[in-house]
């Protein structure tokens, strides 16, 4: 008896985290925050789908070590995003859906071409498409980015970006 109510609560306790997840996801919200070098909030906004991509946008096509052949990726660059809060910033901290964090210095997005994509050939991205927004590299036009370095960087299911203001 004991077996089968543990066994219950944890069904339950899946389902529910199954459940939540696609409910904040098919928002399509984009928490972006502004942070000064001490930590306080300078800024905060939050962006649905339709707002990410009234942004000027950036396509490029390129392979990946998650897809199959050339892709074409488009959304607005890492930079334009950071604008958005009225301060220059020297990083970002890309937080996806399950949590995992990355740092992407301002360099990427200023010089090697980051975006915050919201579309993969043409299409919007589900969440089990790496979606719905994935920051991506153009990495078949430059070798240096086609390294795992910057693949760890392509954080996918992109749920929000802290900005650290210079």
């Amino acid at each position: 008896m004991l077996k089968l109510a543990s066994a219950l609560i944890m069904g339950c306790i899946l389902w529910v985290g199954l459940a939540a997840t696609p409910a904040i996801a098919a928002s399509g919200d984009l928490v972006l925050q502004w942070h000064a070098k001490d930590g306080s909030l300078v800024a905060e906004r939050t962006l649905d789908l339709a707002a990410v991509e009234a942004l000027p946008q950036v396509e490029f096509t390129t392979e990946t070590p998650w897809t199959s052949g050339d892709q074409r990726f488009s959304g607005p660059s890492l930079g334009t995003l950071a604008a958005l809060g009225g301060v220059p910033v020297s990083s970002a901290r890309i937080i996806a859906l399950n949590d995992y964090e990355m740092d992407v210095p301002a360099e990427d997005w200023e010089t090697n071409g980051a975006i915050l994509a919201t579309r993969l050939n043409g299409e919007n991205m589900r969440v089990a498409e790496k979606g719905p927004y994935w920051v991506m590299y153009p990495i078949s036009s430059d070798s240096k980015l086609n390294t795992q370095f910057y693949h760890g960087r392509m954080v996918w299911q992109v749920k929000s970006i802290d900005f650290e203001a210079r």
